[in-house]
Formats: structure tokens, sequence, C-alpha cells
């Protein structure tokens, strides 16, 4: 038996990413060697309303243009939309913008990026506080925002040396995890305190859900909360680790500890995101606006000093640090990092000469930067002073002064540190569904060499294991291995087990085994018909003329579609999550292929292309459903099942969305006209079979017309009760007539 389904003919192979490496590449956009220049050209009038104090909460996105010149690269792009950006800062006299480049252009992106938050740093005379943050986050290979300072012009005035800061959104869960779940922008407020286990009860102002939305909004930040707060110590460790990325939340907290950044979740209840990666079934912890650190104080703290296990704020109870911390297992690896780094990236001597170098970086530009003296008058003597020894305002502390103090403190403090056992950084795997095989790829930290990692994995139903070493691959970034698929077996288990050079040993997950599930064949949700190219058919809610795709359910039963995804990638099995709706048995469901999630449920965030590209249906744990490959596409003319849910496809001059593919619809003789109307009598609606660019319309039973338009649902709440008349217009030129009664 091959693991080659009908619909896999030319598709080689099928990758998850399990974990994925969180360090990705600056680009063009985010090089910080250099000092790049970023030009806004607004109309003046635009930038007066901007700027005007009574439009300081707006965020309403004015037209720009948009110029970038890093010295290498010089792009420009002629229509943006630009705003104000942040909270506090917003009354500043040096404010922050955000750019966004597909406000008025759909799918326009600068470097991969929809967004660009330029931040003005009016807290730090040295503007270089949060981009030593954000150089440490990224030293520990934590999922963080890229960063650069810049020279920012707007209509040719020089407004300043801002902080180009990297948008947290799809683009970046997309190039860190490899898709698009929830994501929960963590305000003031977000103190992660359990308040019930209904979802509901988090749909509040500081758990702010981007896209994408839908049914079951806040259920995996809820679930991550109950586990959190209410699980026994005796089960805390293997369950937080089963909902949490417990080891980089722990690299976050070093950087937090070390930087003294008190604006956080940890004592402040701030500034980071919560990212629930649909792959991996755990929440991601993202940290954000990192200024307030290195120094600087508002609330009477010397956070030099602050004692490295108790950061959170005296008894007001910060559940997520402090429940970590008080499990040894954590503690020790948490102590582990922090001694790293501050025999790493936070060794003095080390990032003395980084600090000093943004320092020479910035030091021309900074000069001319009078707008970063008129907030809290900095002067350029000021600006000189801050990097090394200094307090004024609420700048406690210089950049060195702070980084010595708090680094010999840290020592002080520090536990004794254990050699941590090897871990895993992330890992993936590759199905081979022509060569029946399966490819696993590991990337440790945390390890000294040399070390042996041995795959582990057993069958479904089976008890007996199976081990495979792992090998070096020729670079040595990471260790791979490929087995065979059994062809007698669906679902295969596997762990992986390490041991250092020094013989310590560790078992990967700790408390668990992943799996992978092959097609599931037992689920009859199918990709019944689409149309990649549709110019002259039928219409969405807004009278467009959008691409469609239709899901055929073939089950006997009814089902819901909450749990199940769409995607036109498959190595994005998590693209587009279908609303939960309760489907009925044999049914047909209508998606538009719109990339507008703002006009409906069923639009998806993606397109389809008519040049040929590839569809496919998901479960909740990344298990194939469905999925077809499609070429070059004609205008108008669809491609479906030849029978609804078949193996065969063919092109449909009359297409048949939200019908049976089997019915001709050209011919009078292929709708009973007694079935047409379903139920009839009828209350709240009137539910139709209307064949592809037909037109109905429904007269009352004196005459008057209610309803004209194409669509096969119609609202029929405001109609008294009584007969109407239902014509049906086909293309052909035929029409159907039927009477309905409401009750």
């Amino acid at each position: 038996m091959r693991l080659v389904f009908a619909c896999f003919l030319s598709f080689l192979g099928l990758v998850h990413a399990i974990a994925q490496n969180a360090v990705i590449e600056k680009t063009p956009a985010f090089e910080d060697d250099v000092v790049p220049k970023v030009y806004i050209i607004i109309p003046e009038d635009s930038l007066a309303e901007i700027l005007d104090p009574k439009n300081k909460d707006s965020d309403y996105h004015y037209r720009a243009s948009f110029v970038f010149d890093n010295g290498r690269v010089r792009d420009s792009i002629g229509e943006v939309g630009f705003r104000l950006r942040g909270n506090t800062s917003r009354k500043a006299q040096k404010k922050s913008f955000k750019v966004s480049f597909n406000e008025y252009v759909a799918d326009q992106k600068f470097y991969g990026l929809e967004k660009l938050n330029l931040n003005g740093e009016h807290n730090d005379p040295t503007i270089s506080r949060a981009k030593l943050c954000f150089d440490f986050l990224r030293d520990l290979k934590v999922p963080a925002s890229r960063a650069n300072q810049v020279e920012f012009y707007i209509n040719g005035d020089f407004f300043g040396v801002y902080l180009n800061v990297e948008h947290i959104d799809e683009e970046f869960t997309k190039s860190r995890f490899g898709g698009e779940g929830p994501l929960y922008k963590c305000l003031y407020g977000a103190d992660l305190a359990y308040r019930g286990a209904a979802a509901s009860s988090y749909d509040l102002p500081y758990y702010e859900l981007k896209k994408p939305k839908g049914a079951g909004d806040y259920e995996e930040l809820a679930y991550f909360i109950d586990v959190l707060n209410n699980t026994s110590d005796d089960n805390f460790v293997c369950e937080l680790e089963k909902v949490f990325n417990v080891d980089r939340y722990l690299k976050c907290i070093v950087m937090d500890v070390l930087t003294g950044n008190w604006d956080g979740p940890n004592y402040n209840k701030n500034n980071f995101y919560l990212y629930h990666n649909p792959t991996t079934q755990i929440m991601e912890y993202i940290p954000y606006d990192l200024d307030n650190t290195l120094g600087v104080d508002f609330l009477g703290r010397d956070w030099s000093t602050r004692n490295i296990y108790n950061w959170s704020r005296g008894t007001s109870g910060r559940p997520l640090f402090d429940k970590i911390i008080k499990h040894d297992v954590f503690k020790e690896k948490y102590t582990y990092l922090l001694n790293q780094a501050l025999n790493g990236y936070f060794k003095v001597d080390s990032i003395t000469t980084e600090i000093y170098k943004l320092k020479s970086l910035i030091q021309s530009a900074a000069e001319r930067d009078t707008y970063r003296m008129l907030d809290y008058g900095f002067t350029t003597s000021d600006f000189n002073n801050s990097f090394g020894y200094f307090s004024k305002e609420h700048v406690d502390q210089g950049l060195v002064d702070f980084v010595k103090r708090r680094s010999q403190s840290a020592f002080d403090q520090i536990n004794s540190v254990k050699a941590i056992s090897p871990s895993v950084y992330w890992h993936n795997y590759t199905l081979d569904y022509e060569q029946d095989s399966v490819t696993f790829q590991v990337s440790l930290e945390g390890h000294s060499l040399p070390i042996q990692v041995q795959l582990s994995y057993n069958w479904e139903f089976q008890s007996a294991i199976w081990k495979d070493s792992m090998r070096w691959n020729k670079d040595s970034s990471f260790l791979s291995t490929t087995i065979a698929w059994r062809p007698d077996m669906d679902q295969l288990s596997y762990w992986f087990e390490l041991e250092d050079g020094g013989g310590v040993t560790s078992v990967y997950p700790s408390c668990d085994m992943f799996q992978i599930v092959l097609s599931r064949g037992d689920i009859p949700l199918y990709i019944n018909e689409l149309m990649a190219s549709n110019q002259n058919g039928i219409t969405d809610e807004e009278g467009k003329m959008e691409d469609w795709f239709e899901i055929y359910y073939d089950g006997d039963e009814f089902h819901n579609f909450k749990g199940y995804y769409v995607t036109d990638d498959i190595n994005e099995p998590f693209k587009y999550p279908l609303s939960s709706q309760t489907i009925g048995p044999k049914s047909f469901h209508l998606f538009w292929a719109d990339s507008d999630v703002e006009d409906g449920d069923n639009h998806t965030n993606f397109k389809l292309s008519a040049a040929g590209e590839e569809l496919a249906i998901f479960d909740s744990r990344g298990t194939l459903i469905d999925y077809i490959e499609f070429g070059q596409q004609s205008a108008d003319i669809s491609y479906g099942r030849s029978t609804d849910g078949g193996s065969e496809w063919i092109y449909f001059n009359i297409p048949t969305p939200r019908i049976s593919n089997t019915g001709e619809v050209n011919s009078i003789n292929s709708f009973d006209l007694g079935k047409i109307v379903c139920p009839n009598p009828f209350r709240s609606t009137l539910n139709l079979v209307v064949p592809y660019l037909s037109r109905v319309q429904v007269y009352s039973s004196d005459g008057v017309m209610v309803y004209v338009g194409s669509e096969s649902t119609i609202s029929a709440d405001l109609w008294s009760s009584g007969l109407y008349v239902v014509e049906i217009l086909m293309p052909t030129g035929t029409k159907k007539v039927v009477r309905a009664i409401k009750l």
C-alpha cells in the first residue's frame, strides 16, 4: 500500500514546522550597520491634521508616499497609509508614527512587511535602550521584532533619529511560526488572572485579539489562563509545558531582569503578546515596547539591584512569573540562562562595546535631532553622557553605569548554576507521500558537543518502541534522520532522547509525545468546486465578483466547521480558520477567496491564482483532510469534481456553486419544483436551490415584488404571513415558478 492519494499526484512532500527558528534575516529594512533614511511625503493639510493635538487619539491613515534609502538600497512606494501610533507618546512633542503599506493598495508590502513602526523614543536620551534590548532578545534566539535606528524625514524636514521596529502581526507570526493563529496584544491591565472558564470573560480591552477573528474567540487564552492559575503544584510543570513555551518565556525574563524592564507583564502587567501556535497548540510569549529599561524609571525603584528571583510586583500577583519561578526545574533553567547571558551578551565588556558602537553610529544625526530635546530638555551633552554615567529627570543611570551595577548585583544573587540538560530549540518533520517516508530535523541549544540524539517512536495501538540515531547535518546546524512509513498505519507517536558530552540526558517533550496523523479519510469534507477567475459570475454581499470555492460535506450527521482550516499554501496549514457553524448532511458551502476577511465569516484571507496553485483543508492538529493542485484557469469557467466528493475533476462551462455538480443545470427537467423551496411552509428564511447565474424574484400574493437577487438564502423576517410566488430565471432563458407559504 502506497501513501500516495489521488489528490497528491504531483505533490512531493508536506512540511510541518513544529517550532521554527525565531531568528530570521534582517533584510535591508532592518540592517543596522548604517543609519537608513526614511522619507514620508504627505500633503501639508494632512500632516497638520495628524499633528493637531485634538486628533492625538485618531488612528485614521492619511495617504502618503514612502521612500527608504540605506545607502545601498533605495526604494519608493507611491501610496501608503500614515498615522500616529503609541499610547502616552501621542502627547509627546517627538511623536511616534505608523506606516501601513497595504492600507490603500491590497497586498502591497515592503520587504515582506505590511507595516512599520517608527518610534520617537522620547523617554530615552540615548535613543538606544530599546534597540539594545531587541538585540539582546535576538542573541537569546527569542521571536521578537527586528529593529534599527533611522533618520526620519517628513516633507523634507528632519524629524530626528527614530527606532524602526518590526510590527507584530500575521506576517510576523508566519515568518517565526509558519502560520496565522490567534494573536493577543496584552495591554496595561493584562495580569493573566483567572476570571472563570468562559472564553467571553477574557474579551476585555487589555486582551486585544488581532486577526484572524471568528467564533471561538478567546477560547485558547481562557484555557491557558485556567491551566496557569488552577493546576496543582504536582502537575504544574507537565501541564504548563503542554500549553505554553516556557523555555522561550524564561529567556524573555532573563532580558527583563538584566535590563530592568519593569514595563512588561511581570511588574506592570503590560506590553506583551500571546500567540496561540495552531501547529503546536501552545502559547508563545512575544515582548514589545522596551524603552523603559536600562536605568529609566518612573516608579522610584532601583532596578539595578532588584532581586532576580523576586521580580514581580510585591503582593499584587503575577501568576506567569510567580508560579513558574517557584518550581525548581524552571528556576534552575532560568538561573542557567541568566549565567549564560551574564557571561555572554550582557557581559560588561562586550555590551559596553555595543553601547558605544550605537552611540558612534547615530552621533551625527542625534546632534541634529532637535525634537529629541523638546519633551524633557535633554541636551546634546545629555545625549553624550547618558551612554556612560548620567542622572536626570526619570533617567536614574546611564547605560554603562546601569549595566555594571546590574551585572554585579545579579552575580551576587545568583544561585549555584547547575548544568541543564540539552534542549531542543526547534524541530520539524517532512512527510514524503511518494517515498512513503518521514524525515525529522532537530536543532539544539544549551549543549556541549559531542551530543547524541535518538528518535524514539511507536505506531498506533502498538507498545513496541523503535529507535533511530539522528545524524548531524553536513553544516552541523541540525541533526536529521529519515524513517519509512508503515503503510498499514495512520498514526505515529514520537519523542527525542538527548545526551550531551558530559553524560547529562533529557527527553523531549518531557511529559508527553508528538504525533503525526495521515490524511483523515474519516472526515468527509471535500473541496468540491472552485473558480479562480470570476469576471462575470456570481457576486458576494458587497456586489463584487470575487473568486470562490465550494466545500462539500458528505456526512450523514450534522457537523461543525470549527477546528478546520483552508489554505492556498500547504506549508501554511492554518492560514484561514473556518468559523463555527453547524452544517447539515450532504451540504454545499461557498467561500469567497478575496482576502477580505472583514466582509464576513466566509471571506478568506487569501485569493486564488488563475495561473494555478493549490487548495487544502486541514484540521486543528495540522492533519490533511483534502487537497487539490490545479493548473491554469479560464475566466468564468469553474473546476470541480465530476461527482460530489469524487476523484475525477472536470471543467464546468456553467458552474454550480452551492448545488450538486452532477445536476444538468441547463435542463429544465433537472429541478423538481416541489424541492426548490425547503422547507415549505417556511418561517424566517426562504431557502432555495439557485442555479449559477440565475436571478430570483419573489412576489407577495398581491403582486408586490419583495425580493430580487441571486442568493440561495433569503431573509423573510419582515414579510407578512401568506402566499408568495418565487420565480427563478435561469441563464438559458427558462423560468421556474413555485409557490411558498410563510407561517
